[in-house]
């Protein structure tokens, strides 16, 4: 299975094609760094692990064209000195939030044990970062080809000029976009605004979350913070629309953790 995260990240689940054998994985991150550059002339760098996690963190260790291993023996001493901000999700205020109590490295999470830790931040939280840390989170590579997007656009009888009424208008489309995504077991890292002014010039605006979800609350917050931020005042609006993107199945969905609402605003 492939699984792309953005235009420059993408996971593989490679178990099956290579046998289990973390030495032809590494030979096959080898045989795809050569070929990225040999077609695109573009470096590469690899993570291999047991998890999403700790391949992405291994991605990072030997930039710009490396290739780390990390074995499930080798998990505790990988992590063991790295700060809790290198885990993909884990943004700068829960990190600050557990340096007052004196807890900066996922060693010293180690140390203060699950328990300790639950006292501090919540309880599923503190389940979640042992997860990561035994190697045990969500490792599934399981994007949901058949269906791009799940989506839903108002066009207005007349321009708007009234942004409030656009933004009730533009709630209510989240929250219909997420219901049926919920019916249908979905969940995504995407949240896409689109926007349609007087005379049909048309922008959409996208912010990616790291990890996918199906709650209305993060995208109602989303979709106003896309609004806000690239809204062009003044203008009359005529359509406003809201889409879910980057899907998945929820089964495999994540905690929710502060760093959502810290991704990049993208426009498209």
């Amino acid at each position: 299975p492939f699984e792309k995260a953005s235009i420059d990240e993408a996971y593989m689940d490679v178990t099956e094609a290579v046998g289990g054998d973390w030495d032809q994985a590494i030979k096959c991150c080898t045989d795809l760094q050569q070929e990225i550059h040999a077609s695109l002339g573009l470096t590469a760098s690899f993570g291999i692990g047991q998890t999403r996690i700790l391949a992405k963190m291994g991605s990072e260790v030997n930039k710009p064209n490396g290739i780390h291993r990390t074995l499930p023996d080798e998990i505790e001493s990988f992590l063991g000195p790295r700060s809790l901000r290198e885990i993909p999700g884990i943004g700068p205020k829960t990190s600050t939030k557990l340096a007052e109590w004196g807890i900066e490295t996922i060693g010293d999470t180690m140390q203060e044990g699950i328990l300790t830790l639950g006292r501090h931040v919540s309880e599923r939280f503190a389940e979640w970062l042992f997860q990561v840390i035994e190697g045990e989170s969500s490792n599934d590579v399981s994007l949901l080809r058949s269906r791009k997007s799940i989506g839903k656009e108002t066009t207005f009888p007349k321009d708007l000029m009234d942004e409030e009424l656009v933004l009730e208008h533009l709630d209510s489309l989240v929250i219909k976009v997420m219901e049926k995504a919920r019916k249908e077991g979905i969940s995504g890292r995407l949240g896409e605004v689109k926007i349609r002014y007087k005379g049909f010039e048309t922008h959409s605006y996208g912010k990616s979350i790291p990890v996918a979800m199906d709650d209305v609350d993060v995208f109602l917050r989303i979709s106003r913070q896309l609004f806000a931020h690239f809204v062009q005042s003044g203008r009359p609006i005529r359509l406003i629309g809201f889409r879910l993107g980057n899907l998945f199945h929820s089964s495999i969905k994540q905690t929710t953790l502060d760093q959502i609402l810290d991704a990049t605003l993208e426009e498209e």
